[in-house]
């Protein structure tokens, strides 16, 4: 028994000492030589099966992204067609709003003599005769001036409907990442009321810089706007308030204020100031015109300045009416100084009109003086304009127009005056190219030299 058990722990040590070959790879090893590679089972993962629920979401996420892509799309285009239209149409954009011109009276016409017979001129010394003596022989009653400030009052209280405030917010960001927020106002008044929108004429600084418009009607009532167009040059800007936005109640409170003819104002006129010439919107001041400047050079124009009796601060913006209640001058921070002044409104109805239908507004930048026949006759310049400044980095600048040239015409057609400059830019359109014909003097005297200038924007 005892050699049994010793036989077969032989044969059990033999055995793990032996080495064990998978079957049919003993005879590789050997022709070979090298060890036969040992065998494992080689497994892969496979992806787990996806699951309807994830096909869903899947598709939802594209449905989403397909929907904010094409949200996104609409709004550009939206916001790009009217600079598209602009750039490439060669058609100037339709006029919805249209502001008929007021005629200045010449001074020929206001100076020539009537022409009368002796009998008419003796009755209208007599009339004026008449008429001076009643005057003088009248005794100013307390109850005389109260009628008279009844009747302003009276007339001041119905332009005040049409009187808003525009406020304006700007958000900016300081050093240490904080948000401050500016605000301005300015006062505006309701000038024209189409289908769809209420427009507003108002001051230039209403436009620099502004985050958000909100205009406030007379009742209170407040309501989101946004600035349609501004010129720099004039110092006003039309504020757009969407029609659909003001309810039925403010509609009925407010007033549409109209453009008088400020061709017509003179020395002594009485006159109303509205707006906020005393630095709050809805104050009134009463007062006359104490002097009337016909000529006052701008940049590509000359207007008419109305100055008045009455004190307004360096803030103060308006405008100035005549007793029926129509707007002839309009106070901006470029009229105001020592002596506050208003534009005459006549002069400003193109920009106006142009301003009000979204229509940019060409620039030359000249400042100039009409070289008249008397003037060419004794100082041997040549009838025309002559730059008395051509504005740094200004279109006419950029091409060599320089002071003391004299502009005699525009693309083939003679020019000889500031208003015949101004009345053809305002049938220009900025990115125009207009050929300027001028005379420079030199050694030998004034040469004959022309500009091609591309217009800018005001």
């Amino acid at each position: 028994m005892a050699d049994l058990n010793d036989r077969n722990q032989e044969d059990l040590e033999a055995s793990e000492e032996a080495p064990k070959y998978p079957e049919g790879k003993k005879e590789d090893r050997q022709e070979t030589g090298r060890e036969p590679e040992s065998m494992f089972v080689r497994e892969r993962i496979l992806n787990k099966a996806e699951s309807r629920r994830k096909w869903i979401n899947r598709i939802a996420v594209l449905v989403v992204s397909a929907v904010i892509f094409g949200v996104v799309s609409c709004l550009v285009f939206a916001g790009l067609k009217p600079h598209a239209e602009k750039w490439f149409s060669k058609e100037p954009p339709e006029t919805a709003i249209h502001i008929p011109k007021d005629e200045e009276t010449t001074a020929a016409a206001e100076t020539a003599p009537p022409e009368t017979t002796t009998e008419e001129t003796e009755t209208e010394e007599d009339i004026k005769d008449v008429v001076e003596s009643a005057v003088e022989s009248y005794r100013w009653s307390v109850q005389d001036y109260e009628n008279l400030y009844e009747a302003m009052s009276q007339t001041a209280a119905g332009v005040n409907t049409g009187i808003v405030t525009v406020t304006t917010r700007t958000q900016e960001t300081d050093w240490f990442n904080n948000t401050i927020e500016t605000e301005g106002k300015a006062s505006g008044v309701i000038w024209n009321v189409t289908a769809s929108e209420m427009l507003v004429l108002t001051s230039y600084q209403v436009s620099e810089n502004e985050t958000t418009v909100e205009v406030t009607f007379c009742n209170g009532t407040k309501v989101s706007a946004f600035v349609k167009a501004a010129d720099g040059k004039t110092g006003i800007a039309i504020v757009c308030v969407p029609l659909g936005s003001v309810d039925e109640v403010t509609k009925s409170a407010v007033s549409q204020v109209p453009l008088g003819n400020s061709f017509g104002a003179k020395i002594g006129q009485p006159v109303i100031l509205a707006g906020s010439p005393k630095d709050y919107v809805g104050s009134v001041a009463y007062g006359m015109i104490t002097y009337v400047r016909t000529s006052v050079q701008k940049e590509d124009a000359e207007v008419r300045m109305l100055y008045t009796d009455v004190s307004t601060s360096a803030q103060a913006t308006g405008f100035v009416l005549n007793l029926d209640g129509q707007i002839i001058g309009m106070i901006t921070s470029k009229t105001v100084g020592t002596n506050t002044g208003a534009i005459g409104i006549s002069d400003l109805k193109t920009v106006i009109e142009r301003l009000s239908n979204g229509v940019p507004l060409a620039y030359l930048g000249v400042i100039g003086q009409d070289v008249t026949a008397e003037i060419s006759e004794k100082y041997q310049v040549p009838r025309g304009i002559y730059v008395s400044d051509a504005v740094l980095e200004g279109p006419a600048y950029n091409v060599g127009i320089q002071s003391g040239d004299v502009i005699v015409g525009l693309d083939g057609t003679e020019v000889l005056t500031v208003k015949e400059l101004q009345s053809y830019l305002e049938g220009k359109n900025p990115g125009d190219t207009v050929l300027v014909k001028a005379q420079r003097i030199g050694r030998e005297g004034y040469t004959e030299i022309e500009f091609p200038v591309g217009l800018g924007v005001r």
